[in-house]
């Protein structure tokens, strides 16, 4: 591994804050929440370890933090994915930006989260936050698609649920990428969505 010159670039503690974060949430994606340390993240940045220490005393802040920046990201993006307009084509979009092949790195991020949050206590309470986002997020889609006469479902909240844990169920398929396909299982979780909300069957497939 390559060390890197140190930059002495002066910079607001807002942005200096909002490097270290992008930094440690690349990290994060590409080698794992163990590998966010406080002397990774300066050697990625170009700073010595101290400054980093400086924001952020607590590694395992910085994990929860960099953890929540990733999802956050996701979420905007897989909800921005689904286009404006009608809720069905919507939550088709929503959901096949979730089973594209490139969401294999968030994918796993979710399972290196779930797994470190048990010895992690920011860690764990920043999964329960970002895990409440998504349920909070779906719900506001069905509710909306129920009042537009296009879901027939009697709880919001337990359907939305049972949806997300489908979801979250095939996040680990990410860990043998290799032998998944991509299809079936996009087609397993259109068709359970469909059947969950009360849609005939190839509702979102259209």
């Amino acid at each position: 591994m390559t060390s890197t010159a140190f930059r002495r670039i002066r910079k607001s503690p807002a942005e200096r804050r909002d490097e270290i974060v992008a930094a440690a949430c690349r990290i994060a994606l590409e080698e794992g929440l163990q590998s966010v340390t406080l002397r990774r993240v300066a050697e990625v940045v170009g700073i010595m370890p101290g400054l980093v220490n400086h924001y952020f005393p607590v590694a395992d802040d910085l994990a929860a933090i960099a953890f929540a920046a990733a999802a956050e990201a996701e979420r905007e993006m897989v909800f921005a994915a689904a286009p404006a307009g009608d809720v069905v084509a919507r939550l088709r979009g929503l959901l096949e930006a979730l089973y594209e092949q490139g969401s294999d790195a968030i994918s796993l991020l979710w399972l290196d989260a779930w797994q470190a949050s048990r010895n992690r206590p920011a860690l764990r309470a920043e999964v329960g936050r970002q895990m409440e986002a998504w349920q909070e997020s779906l719900e506001r889609l069905i509710a909306e698609g129920v009042a537009a006469g296009q879901f027939r479902v009697t709880d919001v909240a337990s359907a939305a649920m049972r949806i997300l844990a489908l979801i979250d169920g095939m996040s680990v398929q990410a860990a043998i990428a290799h032998r998944m396909s991509y299809q079936a299982v996009r087609d397993m979780v259109m068709g359970n969505t469909e059947r969950e909300l009360g849609m005939a069957p190839g509702g979102l497939s259209v």
